[in-house]
């Protein structure tokens, strides 16, 4: 049973990793969610039922890792200190869960904390990334600047189709079907399904892409999208 556990938590590991762990409604957390656009995209015939896409401005308070919250991972014989070579930024190496990969292989990772971002990384990627294990008072150094250069807030933007979604279900994007609710500054409660900002694009563009740099940025980033920039 314990063996079948491993692999268990392996696979949801691999799910979460890809954006494929499908967990159902979820609420979005935020100090300030302010709708900037509204656009109807669907109405019923028949009631006259609304599918609407909100454009929304979600500001979110920075909380970064303290030095003595980075410093108490020490606590794990597996943990490291480090340095990158080429950035100058610093972060702590611990041991975290493999995960199953498509073909059934196990790939084993290490998870890497930063001030303001958290990710795992395969080992066998770690010789290419210029990290190197540092001694304390480089590591305090380096962590210190970079915690003190984030901001308190962040602003960023999100897009949720809500109202009327089951006629328009099947446009929506597949690699989710998860469903979000939030509450607006104005009180509005919303319910809807997010979509990224190259769906909107190709949704409202006519096959013409709208996105801002930053927006593309950012749909890349998020690893389920192809941009053509021919």
């Amino acid at each position: 049973f314990t063996a079948f556990e491993r692999l268990l938590n392996a696979k949801i590991e691999g799910a979460i990793a890809s954006g494929s762990y499908d967990v159902g409604l979820e609420t979005l957390q935020a100090e300030s969610f302010i709708v900037t656009d509204r656009r109807t995209i669907h109405v019923h015939p028949g009631t006259g039922a609304e599918a609407r896409l909100l454009t929304i401005t979600q500001r979110q308070r920075n909380r970064p890792v303290t030095l003595a919250e980075a410093l108490d991972h020490l606590d794990d014989p597996g943990a490291k200190l480090l340095v990158n070579e080429r950035s100058g930024r610093a972060a702590v190496q611990i041991p975290t869960t493999s995960i199953m990969l498509d073909d059934g292989e196990i790939e084993r990772r290490v998870r890497l904390i930063r001030p303001m971002e958290a990710h795992n990384i395969p080992i066998k990627m770690m010789d290419e990334t210029h990290w190197v294990q540092a001694e304390r008072i480089a590591f305090k150094a380096a962590w210190d600047v970079e915690a003190a250069e984030v901001p308190e807030y962040a602003d960023s933007t999100i897009h949720v189709v809500s109202g009327l979604l089951l006629p328009i279900w099947k446009r929506l994007p597949n690699e989710s079907t998860r469903v979000y609710r939030l509450q607006t500054d104005d009180g509005e409660r919303i319910v809807g399904r997010r979509v990224s900002s190259a769906w909107v694009a190709g949704a409202l563009a006519a096959g013409t892409s709208t996105l801002t740099p930053d927006d593309a940025f950012m749909a890349l980033m998020d690893g389920k999208t192809i941009l053509d920039l021919t």
